[in-house]
């Protein structure tokens, strides 16, 4: 899949003179910040694609770089991707000024007249008012928050996520909602919409030794087969599952806040030898949560997986809704599909999703 999607076709500046205008006044912005050394550049592979981070030093740095750092690389001269992020509170500089009206705002924060084949710009207020913007065609970003310190929890567990999104959707990868895991490079995707159990699945196959891309969010590649790359390193689970996974109580980032969000967890510092860059999908697995006997792994209908990669995905990026829907269909028939049932005795999952990827490598290819 590593290619331009159909329709991704740049134009030139000329032909959106307003967002190129702020987009160049932003990045002056920035630049008078990275000239007063406030700034630390760097590198991360994803999926074959390099991205570089100029970012705001202190709380901007440790809120926003920590779930990437598991793909961390030395310097690049020409990264596919170069993105700014800073923030007023910490770097004492001007908030940056709209140059559009509340009448511009549209569903999932697009900005009507700053959205086009070459740009994408999107706004967020609620619970912290976070800003970015992409230009396809010269392959640079920016991102700009008042506070680092308001950032939300799924921020700092998935930093920067709509922007990467849209630049790995055009350079021809399906960024997805869903979870990889599995053994000696070779792995299941897990599908579904949150609740469903994938966290569960994931971070209980790590804790007992399998190789791990991600629990929610990962990036999907077709060439030359279907492969999983990861993202982010980190893990999320709601307080009431952390007794079901009582060896990564103490990994917990956020132990005062469990009352009223999420556990995180920054797994790569703890299970930096189980991280796998991308593994080879042999599956897509539907985790659901039966609650009683034996777990089980049995077939699942394409129709049922499409649903439930497609539904999940699309909630993220539902400006795409077409694209990803035709995208995930061709992933889902290249698959065979299951649906794995939860019984009471979960610490027996890692060992089923281990015996499917047993069985699913003897079949002849």
């Amino acid at each position: 899949m590593n290619r331009p999607l159909a329709g991704r076709v740049a134009t030139s500046v000329q032909d959106n003179p307003r967002a190129a205008a702020f987009f160049a006044g932003a990045l002056d912005e920035f630049a008078e910040i990275r000239a007063a050394g406030r700034t630390a550049a760097h590198h991360y592979a994803i999926a074959g694609l390099v991205l570089r981070i100029d970012i705001a030093c202190g709380a901007m740095e440790h809120s926003l770089c920590r779930a990437l750092q598991h793909l961390a690389i030395p310097s690049v001269e020409r990264p596919d991707l170069s993105l700014v992020a800073w923030d007023s509170a910490s770097t004492g500089s001007a908030p940056l000024r709209a140059a559009w009206s509340i009448e511009d705002y549209g569903n999932y924060g697009l900005i009507g007249g700053f959205n086009d084949v070459r740009y994408y710009a999107a706004a967020q207020s609620d619970p912290a008012v976070i800003f970015g913007m992409l230009d396809r065609q010269a392959g640079q970003a920016l991102y700009w928050t008042p506070d680092a310190g308001g950032l939300p929890i799924w921020e700092r567990g998935a930093p920067f996520r709509p922007l990467l999104h849209e630049w790995l959707y055009h350079c021809g990868l399906l960024p997805v909602h869903g979870g990889a895991i599995g053994l000696e490079g070779s792995g299941v995707f897990l599908a579904g919409a949150g609740g469903r159990g994938k966290s569960n699945v994931a971070l209980g196959c790590l804790a007992a030794g399998l190789s791990y891309v991600s629990d929610d969010f990962c990036v999907l590649s077709d060439s030359p087969q279907w492969r999983a790359h990861s993202l982010y390193s980190t893990g999320k689970l709601g307080s009431g599952d952390l007794v079901r996974h009582p060896g990564l109580v103490p990994l917990v980032s956020n132990p005062h806040a469990l009352a009223h969000e999420k556990a995180l967890f920054f797994l790569h510092e703890a299970f930096a030898g189980q991280f796998a860059h991308h593994l080879r999908l042999k599956a897509i697995v539907l985790p659901q949560v039966v609650g009683e006997g034996r777990s089980d792994i049995v077939p699942a209908s394409a129709a049922e997986a499409q649903r439930a990669v497609a539904m999940s995905t699309v909630r993220m990026s539902g400006w795409h809704g077409v694209s990803t829907f035709s995208q995930v269909a061709r992933f889902v028939r290249a698959l065979p599909c299951f649906t794995l049932r939860i019984g009471a005795d979960f610490e027996n999952i890692p060992a089923l999703i281990g015996d499917l990827l047993s069985r699913l490598a003897a079949l002849p290819h």
